[in-house]
């Protein structure tokens, strides 16, 4: 068999499950939306999106533009930073990269959510921006030996206290 064989052997034997993940992913696109304040869910982020979703309910906020380096605002102000990972294997603690920590337009906090394999909350930490910034909890995220942003960690154990939301609470 030939390797163009093998790939279209490949495609037939997912594509009625491949169609039926895109059907699913749209209507949660969909929905989700229905949450996001006009904001546009852009790409397929569902993870992202969703724990910009869960933080907005959580602190009564109202999404804004990606062209902030924050994803809500509270009613009180608060400009938070939302940093989403699901599923329980190695390295799920660790941020994604996070574009700046200090100057102008920075976060005033950082939302940690961790999401279930099933998509549920977890849990979810709330951090002072300034605090973590004080504390040197954000590292140098180097690459091909340049620094490109910077990478947070959450501590299961010292960061209890930070729990605003525990699905086991």
């Amino acid at each position: 068999m030939t390797n163009k064989a093998k790939v279209e052997v490949f495609e037939k034997e997912f594509h009625s499950l491949f169609k039926q993940l895109e059907t699913l992913q749209s209507q949660i696109h969909q929905k989700l939306s229905n949450y996001a304040d006009g904001k546009t869910l852009k790409g397929n982020e569902l993870v992202g999106w969703l724990g910009e979703i869960y933080g907005k309910i959580l602190l009564n906020g109202t999404l804004v533009n990606d062209n902030e380096e924050h994803d809500f605002v509270t009613p009180n102000g608060w400009r938070v930073s939302v940093k989403t990972r699901k599923g329980f294997k190695v390295g799920w603690q660790r941020s994604s990269a996070i574009p700046k920590i200090q100057g102008e337009g920075c976060p005033t906090h950082l939302l940690f959510v961790h999401l279930s394999d099933d998509y549920s909350a977890e849990r979810i930490w709330l951090f002072s921006w300034p605090e973590l910034v004080a504390e040197n909890r954000f590292k140098k995220h180097i690459v091909r030996g340049a620094h490109r942003s910077y990478i947070f960690s959450v501590d299961v154990n010292t960061d209890e206290p930070k729990v605003v939301f525990c699905k086991k609470l």
